[in-house]
């Protein structure tokens, strides 16, 4: 392998490319180093780092959200948040939605008074109701 720097560094990518993929596909090196004129001792340390490599990382497939929410900002679509949802309501609807949820609250509000009022009044007041 003596030729200069700039013509052998795709040399030596081409080379590694080829090796590491002989290598995840349990093929035969020897055919690889017969290709590329190399003897086996130029390529063993590259062969136990790309061992290393092999074992240390791992695939990872990205979660649903995570590629959507890629898939989005990439296209520039804009986020729909339940924010938004309701502003391109028509207003009939969101006036109608705000009502629903005060109404709601004021339930929720309303029963827990009446428990507390119970509460506070003891056990017999709960048989009596």
């Amino acid at each position: 392998m003596t030729m200069n720097s700039q013509q052998n560094q795709p040399y030596m990518r081409d080379l590694l490319a080829a090796v590491t993929d002989v290598m995840l596909d349990n093929g035969n090196l020897d055919t690889v180093l017969a290709r590329y004129k190399v003897s086996r001792q130029e390529v063993s340390g590259f062969i136990g780092l790309i061992e290393l490599l092999h074992t240390a990382l791992t695939g990872v497939k990205p979660s649903r959200r995570f590629a959507h929410r890629l898939r989005q900002d990439l296209m520039g679509a804009p986020r729909m948040t339940v924010i938004t949802r309701i502003r391109k309501l028509p207003p009939r609807v969101q006036i109608a939605a705000s009502i629903a949820l005060v109404a709601g609250f004021m339930l929720l509000a309303r029963r827990r008074l009446i428990n507390d009022a119970r509460l506070q009044q003891g056990p017999e007041a709960e048989v009596a109701i």
